[in-house]
C-alpha cells in the first residue's frame, strides 16, 4: 500500500467483478489501520497481503479479502500473527508479474461480459443451437413445470440468473448429497437435471444460458471447457495463438526436454564454478591465476576468462534463487 487511498481505490475499480464494491471497504480500512498502527511488528506482513487484494481475482490462490481481515483484526487488538498465519504468508508464491496481471485483468473483463471471442472462433454454433432451443416445445414445457413447482425467483442472484451447481476440476462436486427433506436441496437437484437435459449453464428469467465452449483462467492453469453437445473442430474452434498468449503470460521462460537439460546442465556447472572460486579465493589465489585454476578444474577445454565470469554471474544467480 505504497499508493494513496485514492490510488488504490481507482486500481479497485478498473478490476472486473465488482472489485471496488467488494474489497474497497477493506483497503480504507487498511489505510485507517497504517496511520493508526503502522508502527506495529507485524504490519509490513500485512501490506504483503494486502498486494494481492489489487491483482485480478482468477489468480489469487486463496482467500486474500478474508485473510487479510484476519490480519487487520490481529493488529488492531494489539495481537502478534499466530504461526499459522505466517506459515501461510510464507507459502503464498510472489505476486504476478505484470504481463500476466495486465492479461488476466482483461480476460476477466471478457468473461464477465460472456465474452470468449478473443480465443473462440465457433460462435455460429452456438447461435443455431440457442436459436433452436428457444424455439424447443420440450424445453419450454420442462421450464414452465419448474416454475408451477417452485418460486424460482427465491433462487435468482441479483442480476436475475440462476446457475447449476458446479463441477470443479476432475469432476469434484461441492455440496453434492441430496438432502431431500430441504426445499432449496430438491429445487437445485431439479434445476441441475434440468440443466443437464438442455446443456444450460442456467436460467436468465425465461432465457435459456446455453454451454459455451470457454477458455478460462484460474490460479492454477488455465482450463479450456467444450460443452458435451459441441461437435470440437480443434483446427476451426479455437484461435490457439491467442490462447497461447492468454496461458503463457505467466509462464517465465521456454520450456523442453532439451532446454530442461541443457539449463540444469548449465546451473550445475555455475554452481560448481562458484564453489571452486570461493575456494580459490581462500588459497589467495587472484586475477588470472585465480581464472586458470577454475578454468583447470572445470575441466575446460578451451579456456575462456569472459565465459567464466558470465558462469560465476550465473551461479550467483543460482544460489539467490535456491
Amino acid at each position: 500500500m505504497q499508493n494513496s487511498l485514492e490510488q488504490d481505490l481507482q486500481r479497485l475499480s478498473e478490476l472486473a467483478y465488482r472489485r471496488l464494491e467488494w474489497c474497497g471497504d477493506l483497503v480504507r480500512s487498511l489505510h485507517r489501520l497504517r496511520a493508526d498502527a503502522g508502527e506495529h511488528p507485524d504490519f509490513p506482513a500485512v501490506e504483503r497481503a494486502c498486494a494481492w487484494l489489487f491483482v485480478p481475482f482468477t489468480l489469487w490462490p486463496i482467500d486474500l479479502h478474508g485473510l487479510c481481515t484476519v490480519m487487520q483484526e490481529r493488529i488492531e487488538t494489539g495481537a502478534s500473527l499466530e504461526t499459522a498465519i505466517r506459515l501461510l504468508l510464507d507459502s503464498l508464491p510472489p505476486l504476478p508479474g505484470a504481463k500476466a496481471q495486465t492479461v488476466a485483468a482483461v480476460h476477466e473483463h471478457a468473461v464477465q461480459r460472456g465474452d470468449y471471442e478473443a480465443q473462440v472462433k465457433a460462435g455460429e454454433k452456438y447461435r443455431l443451437l440457442e436459436e433452436r432451443l428457444m424455439k424447443s416445445p420440450q424445453f419450454r414445457e420442462g421450464w414452465a413445470a419448474i416454475k408451477a413447482e417452485f418460486d424460482v425467483t427465491e433462487h435468482r442472484d441479483r442480476k436475475g440468473i440462476i446457475r447449476r451447481r458446479m463441477v470443479s476440476e476432475r469432476g469434484f462436486r461441492a455440496d453434492w448429497e441430496l438432502n431431500w427433506a430441504d426445499a432449496d436441496a430438491r429445487f437445485q437437484a431439479v434445476f441441475d437435471a434440468f440443466c443437464h437435459r438442455w446443456n444450460l449453464y442456467g436460467m436468465e428469467g425465461d432465457q435459456p444460458l446455453l454451454q459455451k465452449l470457454t477458455v478460462n483462467l484460474t490460479p492454477h492453469g488455465t482450463m479450456v471447457f467444450i460443452p458435451s453437445w459441441w461437435s470440437f473442430d480443434y483446427k476451426r474452434d479455437l484461435h490457439w495463438r491467442e490462447m497461447k498468449k492468454l496461458h503463457n503470460a505467466r509462464v517465465a521462460s521456454r520450456q523442453g526436454a532439451k532446454l530442461t537439460r541443457n539449463q540444469m546442465e548449465q546451473a550445475t556447472e555455475a554452481e560448481k564454478a562458484a564453489r571452486l572460486d570461493a575456494e580459490a579465493r581462500a588459497k589467495g589465489l587472484k586475477g588470472e591465476r585465480r581464472a586458470e585454476w577454475v578454468m583447470e578444474r572445470l575441466q575446460w577445454a578451451h579456456k575462456d576468462a569472459r565465459k567464466l565470469r558470465l558462469v560465476l554471474r550465473r551461479g550467483k544467480r543460482v544460489t539467490t534463487d535456491s
